[in-house]
């Protein structure tokens, strides 16, 4: 073999022997394809949905779950279960829709009213009178949860002469964590026709609550110098525990110095 083939044999030689190095440094380097995510199939809501509406198929598609996530209860798998059902509550873009949000047109038919479907077993609705400062400047929503702060302000007797000796005003938390059902008025039907509610500002709202606290709270309404709701942050659910506030715990907290009230 004359001496310019044995230098292409060489080359090639070369050549193969770096291409092998190549491909196995890649190998060796490269990274394992990761592990694929078990998924399972749920509804959620592409648009929003208002409370007591009927859901199209527009507003709801399918997405896929991953299952390293708990899965929401009562999850719907396909679309064509949940459209045309009613909706008993507001849901939002992007939110799973579950069972107890709905309401079937069948249900809502038979003879109930929109309040007595969407309450709670063992719960009972009742209306309360608001006005723009007791219900957060109209802030407050349906779904929203609320607490009730009570003013009382109360003739104080001497037990002696039975004369009175001043007013006693005291403000404290009472119920907590209240759910609003409605705001205004609730929708009803005109004739058959299309459900109508009252207009202009909100004076009324209804909310959900255990009978005994639906008779605390009517009392107080007729009775209390003033009552407010606070509204709750969304998810919060908390319980706090709160300090009755009389003109003594503000001279006391803030430090106003009145004579005869205490430090």
């Amino acid at each position: 073999m004359r001496g310019g083939g044995r230098i292409f044999v060489i080359l090639g030689i070369i050549l193969a022997l770096v291409a092998g190095a190549s491909v196995f440094f890649l190998l060796a380097n490269a990274e394992p394809p990761p592990a694929e995510t078990p998924k399972t199939k749920i509804v959620v809501a592409f648009q929003q949905v208002s409370a007591r509406s009927e859901l199209s198929a527009e507003q709801v598609g399918e997405v896929e779950w991953p299952l390293t996530v708990p899965t929401p209860i009562g999850a719907f798998e396909r679309p064509a279960e949940v459209v045309g059902q009613l909706s008993k509550q507001p849901i939002y873009a992007g939110q799973p829709i579950i069972r107890d949000m709905l309401i079937s047109k069948e249900d809502a038919e038979a003879q109930h009213s929109n309040a007595a479907l969407i309450l709670e077993r063992g719960q009972v609705a009742v209306a309360f009178g608001v006005g723009a400062g007791s219900n957060v400047a109209e802030a407050i929503q349906a779904g929203d949860r609320v607490d009730l702060l009570v003013t009382y302000s109360v003739e104080v007797l001497n037990p002696g002469t039975g004369q009175g000796t001043g007013s006693y005003v005291v403000t404290h938390k009472t119920l907590e964590n209240i759910l609003i059902l409605q705001v205004g008025l609730w929708p009803r039907q005109v004739d058959g026709q299309s459900p109508e509610s009252g207009g202009g500002a909100v004076n009324i709202v209804t909310l959900q609550m255990v009978e005994q606290d639906a008779l605390a709270l009517k009392h107080m309404e007729n009775t209390a110098s003033n009552y407010a709701f606070v509204l709750r942050a969304a998810n919060d659910d908390q319980i706090f525990t709160t300090e009755p506030v009389t003109l003594e715990y503000i001279n006391r907290r803030f430090n106003f110095g009145i004579p005869g009230l205490g430090q």
